[in-house]
């Protein structure tokens, strides 16, 4: 099974935390929520389903940083949806992608 977090952290670069860190980052960083649900047959668990959320956090709108994060997607064919928004009281850029994948076991 993947670790998505450290395939994220490894192929973008970027600080990168399950859900949340534990300290405050400097910008830029990465935060990964990633809900699954199994399915198979009545005795294993052969296939996972990811509905994964992954947050790019910057001080400004990063490029740069975004085509490596899409470059990871697309390494895994992963389709990704993709929205931006200001947050005015932490005055910096949270990009949101989300995606769908399975993965078998």
């Amino acid at each position: 099974m993947m670790d998505i977090r450290e395939y994220i952290e490894k192929q973008t670069g970027l600080p990168t935390a399950e859900v949340a860190f534990t300290q405050p980052q400097r910008l830029p960083f990465v935060a990964i929520i990633d809900r699954t649900d199994g399915d198979g047959d009545d005795f294993h668990t052969r296939i996972l389903n990811h509905d994964l959320i992954v947050e790019f956090y910057a001080g400004r709108i990063d490029a740069e940083n975004e085509r490596k994060i899409e470059d990871a997607f697309e390494k895994q064919a992963w389709k990704a949806t993709k929205d931006r928004t200001w947050i005015a009281t932490e005055k910096m850029f949270e990009t949101i992608y989300n995606i769908k994948f399975s993965e078998k076991r």
